[in-house]
């Protein structure tokens, strides 16, 4: 416990040292761990039902944030938004519609993607789990999210990533608890953190 706690004053320091709330690493390269490449991503969720919509939305929105500091992240508004400056809203509008259930861009789609908007690489976003289970006990709420990373220049899927979050007892907000560290965590598996963050850190240790 005394070594624990020390390690704790030792990164509550470091971060301190830093303005008091994060020191910044320098970026991950493909070699570090990055999955998301270097150039502009999409990220968009992956609608299974109506009833999922919302919280594959959220998903999704949750990511973009988690990535952010990836660089050349770009959501389904910021996408629409260019889209319509560009004069190519419908086209856009339709693309979403169908890419949040099902497929992928055709060849002529992910050539618009790059030539128009800087676009080569879509991360999909979809929850895989999303229920309540009595224990012998207690109550747990479990939460899954994944990642399917699509090129759209060499036209194929990367990769698939995964992550899963079991929180137990926790009232009023233990679904929102559990999205919000799956996202985090599938975000880190996908680009590295680049800050070391005291916040974190205490969250961690209040596990």
């Amino acid at each position: 416990m005394k070594a624990r706690a020390k390690a704790l004053v030792v990164l509550l320091a470091m971060g301190l040292a830093a303005n008091g709330c994060a020191l910044m690493l320098p970026p991950p390269s493909a070699s570090d761990g990055n999955r998301l490449g270097a150039a502009r991503r999409l990220v968009l969720a992956r609608i299974s039902s109506e009833e999922n919509r919302a919280t594959a939305e959220t998903a999704a929105a949750l990511l973009v944030n988690a990535v952010r500091d990836a660089g050349a992240i770009v959501g389904p508004r910021e996408f629409l938004a260019e889209a319509k400056g560009l004069g190519l809203g419908p086209w856009a509008a339709g693309l979403l519609d169908r890419l949040q259930t099902v497929g992928w861009p055709t060849a002529e789609e992910g050539r618009v993607l790059r030539e128009a908007f800087g676009i080569t690489t879509l991360v999909m976003a979809s929850v895989t789990t999303y229920e309540q289970v009595w224990g012998k006990y207690a109550k747990f709420t479990r939460v899954g999210v994944e990642a399917s990373v699509y090129d759209a220049r060499a036209e194929r899927v990367l990769g698939r990533f995964g992550k899963d979050v079991e929180v137990e007892e926790m009232r009023g907000r233990a679904f929102q608890y559990a999205l919000e560290q799956a996202v985090q965590d599938l975000g880190e598996t996908l680009y590295p953190r680049t800050t070391f963050s005291v916040v974190n850190v205490w969250r961690y240790w209040r596990r």
